[in-house]
């Protein structure tokens, strides 16, 4: 059954992007303020001390020094190419507006109703989905979650289907850091959401490499 599930409180980040005081999933932590934007998940795919090997890419890439504003491109990867992928970090601009659809009995803890509005800020390595309501940071399988009314289960909205529905996309960008056979390391673009526009490359499997 796709369920909220509460999982392991993380770090608060400051002091990046150049000085800005920035925010950061603390997933299970209730009683907190709106986020700050920036926020800044350091726990997105491949996920905080993990590393994907043999990573084929399928076009080409602008190579830059940091995912941070003050970036210079220093290389290019090329189609065909293999590569190690060794970080990915979510820089959110504008949180993805979502409104609860079903919250299951053992989720009581976390204050929601029906009907409530949450804030989306992207999908981690587990392949979970990062939410901020009513002062409580949550997380929701992927799959569990629906995007305008459109739900992958046949059930579709409620027990056993999804619990949550995307109503409006925000503004993010996920960065990867990679490292080609040659040496060359440094990160790139791999999704950019802006509004309804999204953009994807062949880095979106990291974020389920994991599963069976």
């Amino acid at each position: 059954m796709a369920t909220i599930r509460l999982a392991a409180v993380l770090l608060l980040l400051t002091l990046l992007a150049g000085g800005q005081e920035v925010s950061a999933p603390q997933i299970g932590r209730s009683r907190t303020s709106i986020p700050k934007l920036p926020v800044i998940d350091d726990k997105a795919c491949p996920g905080k001390g993990q590393t994907v090997q043999d990573v084929e890419l399928t076009q080409n890439y602008k190579v830059y020094s940091s995912w941070q504003e003050k970036r210079r491109q220093i290389g290019t990867l090329k189609a065909g190419e293999a590569v190690t992928v060794l970080d990915g970090v979510n820089v959110v601009r504008k949180p993805d507006k979502a409104v609860i659809k079903y919250v299951g009995p053992d989720e009581e803890s976390l204050s929601l109703k029906v009907g409530d509005v949450a804030f989306g800020y992207g999908i981690e390595a587990d392949a979970d989905d990062v939410f901020w309501a009513k002062g409580t940071w949550f997380a929701q399988w992927d799959e569990g979650v629906g995007e305008k009314g459109h739900c992958g289960f046949t059930m579709g909205f409620g027990p056993g289907g999804c619990t949550i529905d995307i109503v409006e996309y925000g503004k993010r960008d996920w960065w990867v850091k990679a490292k080609s056979s040659s040496g060359l390391t440094g990160w790139v673009l791999a999704a950019r959401v802006n509004g309804d526009k999204h953009w994807f490359a062949n880095f979106y499997p990291l974020c389920h490499y994991g599963e069976d």
